[in-house]
C-alpha cells in the first residue's frame, strides 16, 4: 500500500478524511505548484491525446494512460518535478542509463531524447507497466532505448510481489495479499554482465526494495563507479528487513556520498535519519 493510501486509511479510521483531502487541496495551491503548472499548460496548449511537452524541447508520444503519472513530474507532485529537473541537470554527463523500477519509462524516454550517442535500458518487472512502457518506446522510435521485463535483487530466486496500480511490490516475510505473484528476481551485476551493458548513471525507484538491488549490483558499483538516484522508502525497507542504515553502510562500504537531488549535502546523518520518502544522489568518490 503506497503512504498516500496509508495516510488516507489512518485519516478516514480517526474520522478525519474530510481534513486529509482538504489538505490536499490546500497543497495544491503551493504558489510553486501554480507556477509550474501554468507553464506546463503553455507549453502543452494544442498537444494531442497521445503527447506531452515535460519541458521546454522535450516532446514525447505517450500512452494516453501514462499523461497523469507524467503530469507528476511536472507539476503535480513538487518533490517528483524536482527529481525531474535534477535527473535531466545531469543527464547529459552521461552516456549508458540504467533505469531500474522504469514503469512506463519517462526517466529512460528522457534521457535518450535527441541524443543519438546515448543509451538507456528500462526494466520493469509489471506486466501492467511493462506492456505500456514498451507502447511509449515504439511510439518514440527510440532505437537506443531498449527495455526488459524482469525485477532485480540481491541474487537469483524468487519474490513475492502485489500489485499496487501499475506497479509491483515486495512483500516482506510476514505480509499476506491473498493476490501476491512470485516474480523471478536476478541481479544487476548478472543481468549488466549478460547483456553487456556498463551503466554510467542508475535510478532506482522499487518501493522499498532499493536495499536488495544494490546488494546485487557489487560488481557494477566497483566496476562502474555509476552514479545514483535513488528514491528510498525508509518505512518499505523497514517492513522488508532492512533499513536506510543498512543502504547507507553498503554505499558508504563502495565509497559513495550522499547529496540530495538539488546537488546539496546530505551527509550520512541526513539520509539515515529520515522516515518519510526521500530523494537522494548518490556519487562515487
Amino acid at each position: 500500500m503506497s503512504w498516500r493510501r496509508r495516510l488516507r486509511a489512518i485519516a478516514s479510521g480517526l474520522g478525519l478524511e474530510g481534513a486529509y483531502d482538504r489538505s490536499k487541496k490546500i497543497a495544491g495551491l503551493d504558489p510553486r505548484r501554480l507556477l509550474r503548472a501554468a507553464r506546463f499548460g503553455r507549453l502543452n496548449r494544442g498537444a494531442a491525446d497521445d503527447e506531452i511537452v515535460l519541458r521546454p524541447g522535450l516532446r514525447l508520444r505517450i500512452d494516453p494512460s501514462s499523461r497523469e503519472p507524467f503530469e507528476h513530474f511536472c507539476f503535480r507532485s513538487l518533490e517528483m518535478a524536482d527529481e525531474l529537473d535534477a535527473f535531466l541537470r545531469q543527464a547529459t554527463r552521461f552516456d549508458r542509463f540504467l533505469d531500474v523500477g522504469a514503469c512506463h519509462g519517462i526517466f529512460s524516454l528522457a534521457f535518450v531524447h535527441g541524443r543519438p550517442q546515448a543509451r538507456a535500458l528500462a526494466v520493469e518487472p509489471s506486466p501492467a507497466a511493462f506492456e505500456i512502457l514498451a507502447g511509449n518506446a515504439a511510439r518514440n522510435r527510440a532505437a537506443n532505448l531498449a527495455i526488459a521485463q524482469t525485477a532485480l535483487g540481491a541474487g537469483a530466486g524468487t519474490v513475492r510481489m502485489r500489485r499496487s496500480w501499475h506497479h509491483l511490490e515486495a512483500l516482506g516475510e510476514s505480509e499476506a495479499d491473498a493476490d501476491a505473484v512470485a516474480v523471478c528476481v536476478r541481479s544487476m551485476d548478472d543481468f549488466c554482465a549478460e547483456r553487456g551493458f556498463q551503466p554510467d548513471v542508475i535510478k532506482i525507484d522499487v518501493e522499498g526494495f532499493e536495499h536488495a538491488v544494490l546488494l546485487g549490483a557489487r560488481a557494477v558499483l566497483e566496476r562502474e563507479r555509476p552514479y545514483l538516484f535513488l528514491e528510498v522508502h525508509p518505512r518499505r525497507l523497514a517492513e522488508l528487513g532492512s533499513s536506510t542504515s543498512d543502504l547507507a553502510a553498503l554505499l558508504t562500504e563502495h565509497r559513495y556520498r550522499f547529496q540530495a537531488v538539488s546537488g546539496r549535502a546530505m551527509g550520512l546523518p541526513g539520509f539515515v535519519s529520515r522516515d518519510g520518502v526521500f530523494r537522494a544522489l548518490c556519487a562515487p568518490l
